[in-house]
């Protein structure tokens, strides 16, 4: 199974202006990265996203798939304020046995009275 990640790009700025931070997978804490946790806008290049208004992956939850928010209303923010994300695992293959349960088999009969 291969697990792919993509890429997210957080600008301080509305319409992708002011100062930027690329994240490739996992970012528990922009500050970290020497971004603060102040977003207006961001591009998603590939893949999907979580994204979380505070560090730790904690807080509101906003799901972000491919295109360009240009300010935090387009991802139904109430404010600007974004801390960490993390890609959607998206897995390719066969799933491994016992993921899902078995449906019994549903046999119908049909029958037409005139």
């Amino acid at each position: 199974m291969a697990q792919c990640s993509g890429k997210i790009t957080f600008y301080e700025g509305k319409h992708f202006t002011g100062r930027k931070l690329e994240v490739y997978g996992d970012c528990d804490n922009f500050q970290d990265r020497g971004f603060m946790n102040r977003v207006n806008s961001i591009r998603v290049e590939s893949g999907a996203w979580v994204c979380y208004d505070h560090p730790d992956f904690r807080g509101q939850q906003f799901i972000l798939e491919h295109g360009n928010y240009p300010d935090f209303l387009c991802w139904n923010g109430h404010n600007d304020h974004m801390g960490s994300c993390r890609p959607v695992g998206m897995v390719s293959g066969p799933l491994a046995g016992g993921l899902l349960p078995e449906r019994p088999r549903v046999r119908a009969a049909w029958s037409s009275q005139l």
